[in-house]
């Protein structure tokens, strides 16, 4: 059974988001390493879901 990521990856997206906003008061670039993990969990998210996509097509 292959699993699906994309989900998993949205959610860290999300949650580097969150966290990048909350530690702005403790952190001088708390902000910018929260969106660009952000950036990198979303293209993995991308990623994940163009190659669960191109799997299926075979399949088809």
């Amino acid at each position: 059974m292959k699993k699906n990521y994309t989900v998993f990856f949205l959610l860290l997206f999300v949650s580097s988001i969150s966290g990048g906003m909350a530690l702005k008061d403790y952190f001088d670039y708390s902000m910018i390493i929260g969106v660009g993990l952000a950036m990198i969990f979303l293209f993995a998210s991308v990623y994940s879901l163009g190659k669960k996509n191109s799997d299926n097509n075979l399949h088809n």
